[in-house]
């Protein structure tokens, strides 16, 4: 928690790290501690603080569904970030439930993620020196 407390006081002073970065950096910390055959409550009771200072738009709403009887649930947790400004499936970790037992961890389950980040090429600009004309 007081770690939590002071990256979120480097963002209000350098600005340099978001509360994205702090909760992707916070389920790196917790991921090992889940395991398969965990029960629902116990698994959210590790991840959800590593997400609770997460905005709505940063978040990816949970999956639940029936099929062939038993029940799906599918928590997203956030687990990255793509700095293109947009909320994509690459940037969570899928944890899937089935009957309240969690069964599978990740995309491979769930056929991949069905949208990607835009990665944005590193632009590099030259200046010409007035006197020499050279680039630096």
């Amino acid at each position: 928690m007081i770690t939590r407390i002071a990256a979120i006081g480097a963002v209000v002073v350098t600005g340099c790290v978001s509360v994205i970065d702090v909760a992707v950096k916070d389920h790196a910390v917790v991921a090992d501690r889940i395991e398969l055959g965990q029960s629902v409550d116990d698994v959210l009771q590790v991840l959800e603080p590593t997400q609770l200072a997460l905005p709505a738009v940063a978040r990816k709403h949970p999956d639940r569904y029936v099929k062939k009887g038993e029940e799906f649930f599918i928590y997203y947790a956030r687990s990255g970030n793509q700095r293109d400004g947009l909320t994509t499936d690459d940037e969570f970790t899928p944890y899937l439930f089935i009957d309240g037992q969690l069964k599978a961890i990740g995309w491979v389950t769930l056929g991949g993620p069905k949208t990607h980040g835009q990665a944005v090429p590193e632009t590099h600009l030259y200046m010409t020196h007035p006197y020499y004309g050279r680039r630096w």
